[in-house]
């Protein structure tokens, strides 16, 4: 016969997950073609932070696992979020803790040896951008350090080990909702979208980037300042 775990591991195993099973019921919600009904009903069956989390991680996965989902899991998410069926976390709405726990992570978590440098599909940081910017989009959060990471990227210098990785995840972020640069939302980051246009353009003219995709997406970046208004 197995012998149940001890009493510490068990009490670590309900820590680490805010209700039973709580990882796997929201990343099998995430894998459903609509998200939406099966997530509002495990958080406002649980209306915790630690669902929250969870939550979140799940949705971090599920993107991570098929990237081409990602502005269809972003809108689910922010459905949720704005649901007028999502219920109250004590004096809190589910909109505003999503908001504050998405902008401590963004450029914040600490992937250790599981980060990817090299530039590539797999890098961390053009990852992190990708979730960044699907965030500026669906209204999910924005802070300081979100729109650093596109100056960031304005501001590389050619020839350091990162600063291509840089000026395509500043693309990146400025394609799926670059006029929140140009809005008071930005606070000090705010600039106009000739002063954006004009850093890329240097970026071109210095060669910072070399790879023939990323030249090719730092084209239709600078040429399509249609980002400026969407």
């Amino acid at each position: 016969m197995q012998l149940e775990a001890p009493l510490n591991e068990r009490i670590m195993r309900y820590f680490d997950e805010a209700f039973p099973n709580s990882n796997t019921l929201f990343n099998q919600a995430f894998d459903a073609t609509n998200p939406v009904p099966i997530l509002l009903k495990l958080l406002n069956d649980h209306p915790t932070y630690f669902a929250i989390r969870d939550l979140l991680t799940s949705y971090t996965k599920a993107l991570f696992k098929d990237r081409s989902r990602g502005q269809h899991l972003a809108s689910c998410l922010a459905m949720v979020c704005n649901s007028p069926d999502a219920t109250a976390f004590g004096t809190e709405t589910l909109a505003s803790l999503v908001d504050e726990e998405l902008a401590d992570r963004h450029f914040k978590v600490n992937y250790g040896p599981y980060e990817v440098k090299a530039y590539g599909p797999e890098n961390t940081h053009l990852f992190e951008s990708l979730l960044s910017g699907l965030s500026y989009k669906y209204g999910l959060t924005s802070s300081s350090t979100m729109y650093a990471s596109i100056d960031a990227g304005l501001d590389a210098r050619p020839g350091s080990d990162d600063a291509q990785v840089l000026v395509v995840g500043t693309c990146i972020q400025l394609l799926l909702h670059g006029s929140e640069l140009v809005t008071e939302e930005a606070g000090t980051y705010r600039k106009t979208a000739d002063k954006v246009a004009s850093k890329l353009k240097d970026q071109k003219a210095m060669g910072t980037v070399t790879d023939p995709h990323a030249i090719e997406l730092l084209e239709v970046c600078n040429s399509f300042q249609g980002w400026a208004i969407c």
